[in-house]
């Protein structure tokens, strides 16, 4: 079975592209994308004039360019990344950190759940599969423990077995890397898939869903500094971290992944009553995030693409409304125990708690771009402009506005809020 996710573009593409095109275009094409391709791993000649394209399309300085030591470092991570990832999480995560990280999907899922029987718009049936899928739902959290196990030298070279490096050529070891991972994926055709299979590295910041095999994966690099700190106090941890779980948990209920079910099979699972609320409820986070805008070069205006950013905007509120009320739910039954870290910031006494967990959700995102990168990336990317993952998810949280006190009306409390998850 081949799963199209697209189908109306791959119509289009032959209809209105390819028809319309000589062979020659396609052909030069073709060449184009082997040249860029390859092109970081080959000389200045090639390299340089691609460096002048990608500057230019980003608003950037063509003259400044990584380390060569950065570039090397990203070919390893790219080439042999389990291998590095050991090294990384021997270093790095170490102590009660994979624990904590346990807890925290934990306390989310369970929210998740017991929030289920509040939302008027699923039916009994419905209702009673997603919580199916939340039990089934498989974590990973750091590294892999097989194919390869990450902390055993014998089953790293096992792995790497196949792929010969050698000592002097570094455009050779870079094509051998990529046909050796284009030979390790073909292996797989045919065969059942192997769910202990990772599709990152243990030191990339990063996380994902996998909806095929109902997973959450969270490596060891996104367990740090803003996202994940083992001696912060609670409430950053969970407007961090805590957060980015509760978005790759409702990755599975957003308009792509609600359309796999708890064993990951592409199947109709929910009612065509619950299906019809959930597309009008959707359209809500559609039409608000269709408002929102980048500007460009020359007062040029562009708006973020709603339906391009549904899923990822339904993950971002949902996993803010999610991880605050797990946070909130354990804050509040420790006011006496003190068993969970909530202690308070040094010259940060004017802020509360709850509202520290908000700021430091702001803060993970914190980024900078161009004008030229911000366009488009509003054009191409499936995630919001930062700015708007941020603003865009508080304006509809009414936790938010109720513990800053936000007069409704206003832009960071509109009198009517997008809520699904």
């Amino acid at each position: 079975m081949l799963i199209v996710s697209s189908p109306e573009y791959i119509e289009k593409l032959h209809t209105e592209l390819l028809d319309a095109s000589t062979t020659r275009t396609v052909q030069a094409y073709f060449m184009w994308r082997l040249i860029r391709s390859y092109s970081d791993a080959l000389a200045e000649d090639i390299r340089k004039p691609v460096q002048r394209l990608t500057a230019k399309l980003r608003g950037t300085n063509a003259k400044v360019t990584k380390p060569r030591w950065e570039i090397c470092l990203d070919e390893v991570n790219a080439s042999l990344g389990f291998m590095a990832g050991r090294y990384y999480v021997l270093d790095k995560f170490s102590g009660s950190s994979k624990k904590r990280a346990d807890e925290f999907v934990q306390s989310i899922e369970e929210v998740f759940v017991d929030r289920l029987p509040e939302l008027t718009w699923i039916d009994n049936v419905t209702r009673a599969r997603a919580e199916e899928k939340v039990d089934n739902l498989m974590l990973k959290v750091g590294f892999p423990s097989a194919y390869p196990d990450v902390m055993s030298p014998v089953s790293l070279s096992d792995y790497y077995s196949e792929l010969r490096m050698e000592p002097d050529s570094y455009f050779k070891n870079y094509l051998k890397s990529r046909t050796w991972d284009i030979v390790e994926q073909w292996r797989q055709v045919g065969k059942p898939p192997n769910k202990s299979k990772w599709l990152m590295n243990p030191q990339e910041v990063n996380a994902y869903y996998n909806p095929v095999f109902n997973e959450i994966v969270f490596p060891a690099g996104i367990l740090q500094n803003p996202f994940f700190g083992n001696e912060y106090p609670d409430y950053l941890n969970y407007g961090g971290i805590g957060v980015v779980v509760g978005h790759e948990l409702t990755h599975g209920f957003d308009n792509s992944g609600r359309h796999y079910d708890a064993e990951g099979r592409l199947v109709q699972w929910w009612t065509n009553e619950t299906s019809k609320s959930f597309d009008e409820k959707a359209q809500c986070f559609v039409d608000q995030y269709s408002n929102f805008t980048v500007e460009g070069n020359n007062g040029r205006v562009v708006h973020v693409n709603g339906k391009l950013t549904l899923g990822e905007n339904l993950a971002d509120n949902g996993g803010l409304g999610e991880a605050y009320l797990a946070w909130k739910q354990r804050y509040d039954s420790d006011r006496q125990s003190k068993k969970y870290n909530n202690a308070r910031l040094p010259g940060l006494d004017n802020l509360t708690p709850e509202q520290l967990f908000f700021v430091n959700f702001g803060r993970i995102w914190c980024s900078k771009s161009t004008k030229e990168q911000a366009v488009q990336s509003a054009l191409t990317d499936e995630h919001s402009p930062p700015k708007w993952r941020v603003n865009g998810a508080v304006q509809n949280s009414k936790h938010f506005a109720n513990v800053f006190q936000c007069p409704v009306g206003t832009a960071m409390n509109p009198a009517k809020k997008c809520e699904l998850w």
